[in-house]
């Protein structure tokens, strides 16, 4: 027999407790009234801000969404710990466009989470289909960017789904040909109605005996009963290759759908119609799903801690020029070193730098031209910046 010493047991029971404590933290960080407001503004044109500008998203039919593209990118832009790719794309309906924001792992980067939406539409408004599934998406994204984790979320929405999968198809190829680790995807598509009447809460989870999805779904059945316990999930295999998690599973990765019942029946009357309003959502019930989608993914993530909220206003920290064209300035009212990361779009680590408080200049004119982002961190504050590489 082995002995396991008491020290060990103690450490692994902290982490343990400490990691679940942050995941009922990520899970009380989804608020209702955050998804209805996200909700709102894409599916039943409600004013709002977009690139600074007072604007409506009327419609999110693929020919003509591109509003609804950069509204994602200013909710994604708005985190810390965030990188971006608006990945274009031509299936052969148009140039299309995935808008990916990625939280790279600090422990195991290479062990990567997905957690994906499409956010096109066939008609107007479209809340069910699938405003619900993008403000999940982004509302699961802003609580848990606040966090470092061990492991690389990945939080996607897709363009094109309606008319083929286009853009899943076309990320899902492109990360199996990179040798992408990616260890479970969960899409979540048409995941606000249930029947008034029967008010049941049912729920599906599709999924087919492909990579690691049978786990996923093991997973998701143990997290219900504590962080979404209204909930009455409902295992379906083979499930409907119907949506954006078939394209993964093409690849062999695993996936699962999590969405209303269409098992029993239970979806939307309002499928693929401009009837499809918010006022048709059940919200406490939709709520619900986002928090188990929410707890699997902070507790799959592995949360390592809390980071600073604590951000440098522009009078203590700046960068410039930008664009730039070799070296880049860092200005700062501030007597303190920094440690400096330096991220592509793809949320790639491409350099590392720790600065004393006489460096107020980097080389860059090894990177390639291109859109990248820049960390800033003391031991109380970070910032992130933005800038193009000529």
């Amino acid at each position: 027999m082995k002995r396991i010493y008491a020290p060990f047991l103690i450490l692994m029971f902290t982490s343990f407790f400490a990691n679940a404590q942050f995941v009922q933290d990520v899970v009380n960080g989804i608020r209702a009234d955050s998804l209805e407001r996200k909700v709102e503004e894409l599916a039943d044109q409600k004013e709002t801000s977009i690139n600074g500008t007072l604007s409506t998203i009327i419609t999110r039919v693929q020919s003509n969404n591109d509003l609804a593209a950069e509204y994602i990118k200013d909710h994604f832009e708005a985190l810390n710990n965030i990188t971006i790719n608006d990945q274009s794309f031509n299936a052969g309906a148009g140039i299309g466009r995935n808008i990916i924001a990625t939280q790279t792992g600090t422990v195991t980067p290479n062990n990567i989470y997905l957690i994906c939406a499409h956010y096109d539409s066939v008609a107007t408004f479209c809340a069910d289909d699938n405003a619900t599934g993008t403000s999940a998406v982004l509302e699961i994204a802003r609580v848990l960017s606040q966090y470092e984790t061990e492991n690389t979320i990945v939080y996607a929405l897709w363009d094109q789904e309606e008319i083929g999968l286009r853009g899943s198809n076309f990320y899902a190829e492109e990360a199996s040909a990179n040798g992408d680790n990616i260890v479970a995807v969960v899409n979540m598509d048409m995941m606000g109605y249930q029947n008034q009447i029967a008010n049941d809460n049912n729920f599906d989870i599709d999924l087919r005996n492909i990579g690691t999805s049978v786990q996923i779904k093991d997973d998701l059945l143990v997290l219900q009963p504590t962080y979404a316990p209204n909930l009455v999930p409902l295992v379906v295999n083979p499930g409907t290759p119907a949506s954006d998690h078939k394209p993964f599973w093409d690849e062999g990765y695993g996936a699962v759908l999590v969405g209303e019942s269409w098992q029993t029946g239970d979806q939307t009357p309002f499928y693929h119609s401009s009837n499809d309003r918010l006022s048709t959502i059940d919200m406490p019930y939709y709520h619900e799903m986002v928090k188990l989608v929410a707890a699997y993914t902070a507790t799959k993530a592995e949360i390592v801690r809390l980071l600073s909220t604590d951000s440098f206003t522009d009078n203590e920290l700046k960068i410039f020029p930008n664009p730039v064209k070799s070296v880049l300035n860092i200005d700062t009212t501030l007597n303190t070193d920094f440690d400096l990361e330096f991220f592509d779009v793809k949320g790639k680590l491409i350099k590392q730098v720790k600065t004393d408080v006489n460096t107020s200049s980097i080389d860059l004119s090894a990177f390639s031209s291109g859109v990248y982002f820049l960390e800033i961190k003391s031991n109380e504050k970070s910032r992130t910046f933005k800038f193009v590489k000529e």
